[in-house]
């Protein structure tokens, strides 16, 4: 007599999450925990533009579903492709997407979880500062991350499991093992800057931010690489034995150009910022032995395709839980008190002098980029 055996039914799930850039990157973590479980699912992405079709190339097994910011929010026609959904996960907890998640509860009786942003504790944060200002550092508690927005997001879905599933589905499931991934294994067709990236040891430079407060002075940039050519030098190595990668949008291509014009560097400097899109940024950054970035979606991609990050926190704070998380980045910032000034970095200084960057150290940033950059040339694979 046969045992029949036992099939696990499939579970389907919808995520949503639209904007920004980097809290999608970070969201990726509820599919690596997913691809880490036993568990039969089928995945529907819901978003938009350019941080969906990042999705859509990191992961094209998956559904997505570009969700029209300009149309009412009725939702009947999206809804209804939703309709067989058994979970949903809402990333976004905006007015549209919890209206979505509404119509489903009601017309196909979806189970819908929602993720908490934080904004409470972060309004706090901001006004704290703004009662501090300058007078007092800033607490070490708002440099210092005790849980990440991303790990946020992965006991969300996880929750939506428990209610969802049997408890035996569950047994071994790791939520706190999850991180943001951008799987780029599957990318086997190189293009010619991907080649030129494999020779040789790479650092990549992403001068950019969403918000022009988040950007640190081009002059930063330059001080650093100065500093960084300088310890080359004083540990005998050349300096052309290290090369430099520029990424990020169209403005941040005229930032790099002014970098690249008044830093002189002796390696390859290569300028791919506004050449690519946020794929093939992921796929550039790759390459590289580390990067260094402002507090941006391009260090959220870095860190997603394995590559170590060096981020300069401005206005915002380590607090907010987005700073990064690989062992071998760290976030760099000043204890100035008046920290952060607002929850997104949007608020233009209030002294006017983006003293919160003027006080990094181009000399202690330098230093780590030298340890994190590999002295051996790279070997094409």
């Amino acid at each position: 007599m046969f045992t029949p055996v036992t099939v696990k039914p499939t579970i389907k799930i919808a995520i949503i999450r639209s904007s920004s850039i980097g809290d999608v990157v970070l969201g990726t973590a509820c599919l690596n925990f997913l691809r880490r479980s036993n568990i039969p699912y089928q995945l529907t992405w819901i978003g938009r533009g350019p941080a969906l079709q990042l999705i859509a190339a990191a992961y094209p097994e998956i559904d997505t579903v570009e969700l029209d910011q300009g149309k009412s929010m009725s939702f009947d026609s999206l809804s209804s492709r939703l309709a067989d959904v058994h979970l949903v996960i809402d990333l976004q907890t905006s007015l549209r997407s919890r209206a979505l998640g509404r119509v489903l509860a009601k017309n196909y009786n979806t189970s819908v979880f929602s993720c908490s942003k934080n904004s409470i504790k972060r309004g706090r944060m901001v006004l704290n500062s703004r009662i501090r200002g300058r007078s007092k550092s800033l607490p070490e508690s708002y440099r210092s991350v005790e849980w990440h927005q991303f790990q946020n997001m992965v006991h969300t879905l996880y929750r939506g499991l428990r209610y969802q599933l049997p408890v035996e589905s569950l047994d071994g499931l790791r939520p706190d093992l999850a991180h943001p991934e951008l799987p780029t294994e599957h990318a086997t067709e190189l293009k010619s800057w991907q080649k030129e990236l494999r020779f040789g040891s790479w650092v990549a430079i992403a001068p950019g931010a969403a918000h022009e407060t988040k950007r640190a002075p081009t002059s930063l940039f330059v001080d650093i690489l100065e500093s960084f050519r300088e310890k080359l030098v004083a540990e005998g190595r050349p300096e052309n034995s290290v090369n430099i990668l520029y990424v990020g949008n169209e403005v941040d291509r005229e930032r790099s150009l002014e970098i690249i014009d008044a830093l002189g560097w002796k390696g390859s400097s290569l300028n791919l910022a506004g050449k690519l899109s946020l794929w093939e940024s992921a796929l550039a950054l790759k390459e590289v032995s580390v990067a260094l970035t402002n507090d941006s979606s391009l260090s959220h991609i870095a860190e997603a395709v394995g590559t170590p990050c060096l981020v300069m926190f401005g206005p915002t704070v380590e607090g907010f839980g987005f700073s990064p998380w690989r062992e071998d980045s760290q976030a760099i910032s000043s204890s100035l008190g008046c920290r952060p000034c607002s929850k997104h970095g949007k608020v233009g200084c209030r002294y006017e002098d983006h003293l919160c960057f003027r006080l990094l150290s181009s000399s202690d940033i330098a230093q780590l980029l030298t340890s994190r950059v590999a002295v051996e040339e790279k070997v094409e694979s």
